[in-house]
Order: structure tokens, then C-alpha cells, then sequence
């Protein structure tokens, strides 16, 4: 059980992502079968030079999307919708597909430390579950045999489930918070405390009572 609840009263709650406004992220605008492997990164103009590293991380990616789409496209002789890709993923987690919001999220860190297998396994596994439900709706279990053909015999891929990847960079920071329960103090990672600091209050579920700033961790980033 978690330690602690969440009352958010933003907009929205921290379940959503934000509404993409930054250079972290940008939209896969192709035709349904492109005829080629070029695209339009629509950057802010002031983030064009500072941020080419980050533009060349996803440019990569984008261009694995690309290929592992017309993968499936010629396997399944159908075209598909392209996700909208994000680069803002932090902690132990390489990638996420956001069913929904047909979203793909990886985690840059782990993306720069490993870049060839990343590229490679990483991105596959995420777009096979953007594939499975499009192909085999929503019911289906998230690692099961759908997810897993499509790795193995459209991807040509092992359909691992997990990672491997030393975290120790890309892991939370995390922060200490107090209860009513005598001694006792809960880590949040940076995002819930950050929410905290601009009015999300979390409750301890043993006492119920709110939880307070008590100070930072020792970092795990190094």
C-alpha cells in the first residue's frame, strides 16, 4: 500500500501528462505510408542551437518509429496512426506508450547511456504496445501473446519485458516529508514535491494527516 494519498486541486491530476509546450517533445506528422524518412522537427527558434543535442536524440528515435511502423504496415498491409513522441521520461523507467493519448515517452538519460540498444530494443517495445491495442483493442494484457507476436514475429525482436540499465543517473531525487506518525518520514520524488510546493496535498494513509516539508534526501544522482 502506498504510503500516502493525493488531493490535487490543479487542473487535471498527476495521472495526466502536461499538454506538450516545451522542446522535450514534438509530433510525428508523416503521411499514413511516408515515401520517405524526412520531417520537420517545429522547434521553438530560440531552443535551435542550444538544444542539438537533444534534437539529434530525437531525431533517432523518430527514424526508429519511422522504420518499426512500416515494419508493421507491410506485415499487416494497413497503415496506422503515428504517436506523438516525448523525450521527458526521468527515474528507472526507459520508455512509456500512453495508450490513450497515443504518446510515447523515453527517458533521455537512459537513452544517452545506451544508446545502441535503446534505439534498437527500447523503442520497439514501446510502439508494439501502441500497435497491439490498435490492432487488438484495449482488453487485452499489456506484456501478453498480442504484444509479444508482434516483437518477436513482426519486429524480429526478444520480447523482453524489462530493462537492464544502470539507473544511477536517471534515478529521483527524493524528497522527505512528515505525517502525525511519530518518527516517521515519506520520500516523494521530485514531481510530487514540486506539485506539493504549488498546492497538492498528500495524506498519509495510516494517520490521514497531511504531509509536511521536513527536507531533502541524499541524492541519488550523481
Amino acid at each position: 500500500m502506498r504510503p500516502f494519498l493525493c488531493l490535487s486541486f490543479m487542473a487535471g491530476d498527476y495521472t495526466h501528462f502536461p499538454a506538450p509546450d516545451n522542446p522535450l517533445s514534438f509530433q510525428l506528422n508523416l503521411p499514413a505510408q511516408p515515401s520517405s524518412s524526412t520531417f520537420q522537427l517545429n522547434l521553438p527558434a530560440q531552443h535551435q542551437e542550444d538544444n542539438k543535442p537533444l534534437q539529434n536524440d530525437l531525431h533517432q528515435i523518430e527514424q526508429r518509429v519511422l522504420e518499426l511502423y512500416q515494419e508493421a504496415e507491410r506485415f499487416f498491409q494497413k497503415s496506422f496512426k503515428r504517436p506523438y513522441i516525448r523525450l521527458d521520461l526521468t527515474g528507472a523507467t526507459a520508455g512509456q506508450a500512453w495508450i490513450e493519448k497515443h504518446q510515447l515517452r523515453f527517458n533521455k538519460v537512459l537513452l544517452q547511456e545506451n544508446r545502441e540498444h535503446f534505439i534498437q530494443q527500447t523503442v520497439a517495445h514501446e510502439v508494439a504496445h501502441l500497435l497491439a491495442y490498435d490492432l487488438f483493442g484495449p482488453r487485452i494484457r499489456a506484456h501478453g501473446r498480442e504484444w509479444q507476436g508482434i516483437m518477436i514475429k513482426v519486429f524480429r525482436l526478444p520480447a523482453d519485458r524489462c530493462h537492464s540499465y544502470d539507473t544511477g543517473r536517471s534515478s529521483r531525487k527524493q524528497w522527505l516529508y512528515q505525517c502525525h506518525c511519530k518518527g516517521r518520514e515519506i520520500a516523494l520524488s521530485t514531481v510530487r514535491h514540486n506539485r506539493s510546493q504549488r498546492g497538492t496535498i498528500y495524506l498519509c494513509t495510516t494517520c490521514r494527516g497531511p504531509l509536511t516539508y521536513a527536507g531533502k534526501a541524499q541524492a541519488t544522482i550523481n
